[in-house]
């Protein structure tokens, strides 16, 4: 089985940081930062030899979700309501893990990395994209029937 070296989720964290620091507007700024102080609380309470349930995990990734929500309830673009979706997606499976003794803490920890990465990725496209979306204005077209977005 191969694993990712330990470096590689925190020097992708703080690249994308970096891009939603140089690029990002206000909303990318946030998820960003949201992110890194979800991992870095993450790191303080998660169990590393536990096969059980992470309930303070599951308090911080319901705080994290919340802010994507809030996002995602402002802005104009797309990205927020993925990151907001597979937020909702993590904290289901903090849940399922509770429910269902016979998941694996192999499966349960794999999806809970697949699911970050997955945000991260979002998040970064988002903070790259962003002063393409600025230039435009993003003000909603004058077509009857247009929606905001």
């Amino acid at each position: 089985m191969y694993q990712l070296p330990a470096w590689v989720w925190p020097a992708a964290l703080m690249a994308v940081c970096g891009v939603a620091v140089w690029r990002g507007r206000d909303e990318e700024r946030l998820a960003a930062a949201g992110l890194l102080a979800n991992w870095a609380l993450s790191l303080v309470v998660f169990k590393s030899r536990s096969e059980e349930t992470q309930w303070a995990v599951f308090l911080i990734d319901g705080a994290f979700g919340a802010l994507c929500l809030w996002i995602a309830m402002r802005s104009r673009r797309y990205w927020p309501m993925l990151v907001a979706g597979v937020e909702l997606l993590v904290l289901t499976l903090h849940l399922g893990k509770a429910i269902d003794a016979g998941v694996s803490g192999w499966a349960y920890l794999t999806a809970q990395l697949a699911f970050s990465y997955l945000i991260l990725v979002t998040i970064g496209y988002a903070a790259w994209t962003a002063p393409r979306y600025a230039e435009i204005g993003e003000a909603p077209s004058g077509i009857p029937g247009a929606t905001r977005r």
